[in-house]
């Protein structure tokens, strides 16, 4: 979910894209909440044809892929094989596999139709079907290190969501993507050993259903569609008011309309909410330095580096920002400080690599490239590596 701001010689867009939302209970709406309300700036968006999904239709399936799984899912006897055949269901055969990608952001009848997903969509959809078949399912939330991607010039902060399934036992081959937790399933994507000890939080349908709307909102910016991305954002913050992201992420909307003077009234109404929101003390510091407030700036970047300079994703993003003013050696730096933080991240390598491309160094960029491939756990990761290692050969065999 996101925010533009300036600095000198570059735009960034600091969007929470996927998912991650740190109030993680649906709550009570205080008269401080409904206050935000007034935050609201309908007259300056104008109406959209593109419908906003409702709930009902974010969770829908097809009646007949419902009876699919009913048959390949409800004929087994005990509750462990009935869990593992769900979770076949779901990820697909080994021909025609559900595959991960990062902005499909999807409700549950075309993550299944089409067979792509990113973290949300993954759990939208295993959701709906535990649910038509009687599993017991909660959503969760994930405490992970900020973490950010670029898509289109633009970096994007990154959260995580899964699933828990009850009742089940696990003894299978997929505890790749499946782990046993207090007698259940935890479905996700990424099951990395490091993943398996960091710290989850139930959530609630309607946060689900507010993330899923932030994502949209963060698709419609990215492709300068701000009316549909302020009725995606107006959906959001209805269904969770209490959530200081879904603030946030109006504020981002706002400046990109150059509404400076209520999107800082957004942002510390984010703050209000959630005062050590480190996502929105950054944009807030932007806004401060783009108006000429260095001092009130200089106070929250330093909130916010004490937080982020342990975290290695932290150097990739300015690596990456340092790459879109083509800044190569800069670049070198926060990638080689981020492997110093924490080796073997595919991302900093890959980093690495189209440091040295922008440097015209073909060899170092091939061996870069290769490390990142080598230290991916995602297969489509790995292909996409591939990829441009053949690209990089074919040059090189040209020159």
């Amino acid at each position: 979910m996101p925010l533009f701001i300036h600095r000198p010689a570059i735009r960034i867009l600091s969007i929470f894209l996927l998912l991650f939302l740190t109030a993680c209970q649906q709550l009570p709406v205080t008269q401080e909440q409904l206050a935000g309300l007034l935050l609201l700036q309908d007259n300056e968006f104008q109406p959209v044809t593109t419908p906003v999904e409702s709930e009902a239709q974010i969770f829908a399936l097809p009646q007949t892929v419902v009876e699919q799984a009913r048959q390949q899912v409800l004929a087994y006897q005990y509750a462990d094989e009935r869990s593992l055949a769900l979770l076949t269901f779901i990820f697909g055969s080994d021909g025609d596999p559900l595959e991960y990608v990062n902005n499909a952001t999807l409700t549950a009848t075309d993550t299944y139709e089409k067979k792509q997903a990113n973290c949300l969509s993954l759990t939208i959809l295993a959701y709906s079907l535990a649910q038509q078949l009687g599993f017991d399912a909660y959503f969760q939330d994930v405490d992970v290190p900020e973490y950010w991607v670029t898509r289109s010039g633009n970096s994007m902060l990154n959260g995580h969501v899964n699933l828990m399934i009850y009742p089940t036992k696990i003894s299978s081959s997929v505890q790749q993507i499946v782990v046993l937790r207090n007698n259940g399933y935890l479905i996700d994507f990424d099951m990395a050993p490091q993943r398996a000890k960091q710290q989850a939080k139930r959530i609630s349908e309607q946060t689900i259903v507010a993330m899923f709307y932030n994502n949209k909102a963060a698709d419609a910016m990215m492709n300068h569609q701000y009316d549909l991305a302020y009725h995606y954002l107006k959906a959001a913050i209805a269904k969770a008011p209490q959530l200081a992201q879904n603030w946030n992420n109006l504020a981002v909307l706002y400046r990109k309309k150059e509404l400076l003077t209520q999107a800082e009234q957004v942002y510390l109404y984010s703050l209000r909410l959630e005062p050590e929101h480190t996502n929105t003390m950054s944009n807030l510091a932007m806004l401060y330095e783009l108006t000429g407030r260095a001092q009130e700036a200089a106070v929250l970047d330093a909130k916010v580096a004490k937080k982020r300079l342990s975290n290695p994703y932290f150097f990739i993003m300015q690596g990456n920002e340092a790459l879109e003013r083509h800044e190569a050696d800069d670049a070198i730096k926060h990638f080689r400080r981020s492997l110093k933080l924490q080796p073997h991240v595919p991302e900093a390598y890959f980093g690495l690599a189209r440091s040295y491309l922008l440097k015209q160094d073909l060899v170092k960029a091939s061996g870069y490239l290769q490390t990142a491939k080598r230290y991916s756990d995602s297969a489509t990761e790995q292909r996409r590596y591939q990829y441009k290692l053949d690209m990089l050969n074919a040059v090189a065999k040209q020159d």
